[in-house]
């Protein structure tokens, strides 16, 4: 059995028994500046070379927009290299790659960049990248593959920090690498399996059926699932999600200042309601002295031996507690009470979002939680606390 046929019966094979994989996606992801050479080089390599080998259902590509007019002219319209790729190869399962699937890095007002020549284009390429990176992990059934091998140095930073933030167990990062003389080569776009004739620079004839692609898969760190839920599903930008990462991943230390009822989480200042502050110093008390998470009442009940405790947090760090607020925790009120608890952790955990965000506030909320001590409300445990 001839290269060739082996290599389209181990395809037709592949795509019988897998097929879409029961509607997962499998998506190609490449950055490219002018050279779309990356598309197919990387295809060959994953398709052709790869055992077993590894066909996407999507290409996508993040470029210019010369990139894009390069990409379609090379391998959709005019010469149709990529279709031809397919033939070459008798590829028969389906690809989608068209200009749907080509992402333009634009401006902040929306306008397509022609080249990255600015530092502000560079922040656009790196807030588009990891917009799609993003989008594209979203899904847990899909698997992504994102090249490194065309576009600028810094696109194909981006795209790796991107996706050791977002990436999935079952995602993958890899570099293609090409023969000398081939490499860089605008006629160049794969190994063709016959004779075809290019020259390079010199002028010097080569036969692309001699080029050799390897394909170089780059080990690197998932953080995933170290980062906030709201930063994996959000829309910050590329410097934003790496500075909250850095924050989120970073040991959280929350200092409460109750002579102005305020807090810093991490350098972040905030001020708080003294009710609200009462109940974090309250929770923080007990996590210092390894009391315990407060307990859970249930609906009706009130304790006396917890109203004494908050009582005594406010008065040990003199907080100035409102006179509605004092009188619903004394005895005619009821004290403290599993509405109490409820409604005042609710507003002190909105609070703490809308000062800090969605994605910081995780790092001192009042939840739930449980220890050998029980379950009830406390902060979390990874979470230093420093009262001044």
């Amino acid at each position: 059995m001839s290269r060739l046929a082996y290599i389209c019966y181990t395809l037709s094979t592949f795509v019988v028994a897998n097929g879409k994989r029961n509607g997962n996606l499998r998506i190609l992801l490449l950055v490219s500046g002018m050279s779309p050479q990356i598309i197919t080089e990387t295809l060959y390599a994953l398709a052709v070379e790869k055992t077993p080998p590894w066909l996407p259902d999507e290409v996508h590509l993040v470029t210019t927009e010369q990139g894009q007019r390069n990409a379609v002219l090379q391998l959709l319209e005019d010469k149709k290299r990529f279709d031809q790729f397919l033939t070459d190869y008798q590829i028969a399962h389906p690809i989608r790659f068209d200009s749907s699937t080509i992402h333009l890095i634009r401006d902040s007002e929306g306008t397509p960049l022609v080249d990255l020549r600015t530092p502000e284009d560079n922040e656009a390429a790196a807030d588009t990248i990891c917009n799609v990176i993003r989008t594209f992990t979203q899904n847990p059934d899909h698997e992504l593959h994102v090249s490194l091998a065309g576009g600028r140095k810094t696109m194909g930073y981006y795209a790796g920090y991107a996706l050791s933030l977002f990436g999935r167990p079952q995602d993958r990062l890899s570099h293609v690498l090409v023969s000398e003389h081939y490499e860089n080569n605008p006629d160049f776009f794969y190994p063709t399996p016959y004779a075809k004739e290019i020259y390079d620079r010199n002028k010097n004839p080569l036969d692309t059926r001699n080029a050799r692609v390897w394909l170089a898969e780059i080990p690197f760190v998932r953080m995933r699932n170290g980062l906030p839920r709201s930063l994996l599903q959000g829309q910050h930008s590329f410097s934003d999600t790496v500075q909250l990462a850095q924050l989120a991943a970073e040991k959280s230390e929350l200092k409460l200042f109750p002579t102005t009822s305020s807090y810093t989480l991490n350098g972040i200042e905030g001020q708080l309601p003294p009710v609200q502050m009462a109940l974090l110093l309250w929770a923080a008390y007990r996590k210092t002295h390894k009391l315990g998470p407060i307990p859970k009442l249930v609906e009706g009940e009130t304790s006396e031996e917890l109203t004494d405790q908050l009582l005594n947090v406010a008065q040990k760090y003199e907080l100035n507690l409102h006179g509605k607020t004092l009188n619903s925790l004394s005895v005619k009120g009821g004290g403290v009470s599993k509405q109490f608890l409820e409604t005042t952790k609710a507003k002190l955990n909105r609070e703490l979002e809308n000062q800090l965000g969605v994605e910081l506030a995780e790092l001192c909320k009042l939840v739930i939680r449980n220890d050998k001590r029980g379950s009830g409300y406390a902060l979390p445990e990874n979470l230093e606390i420093f009262i001044e």
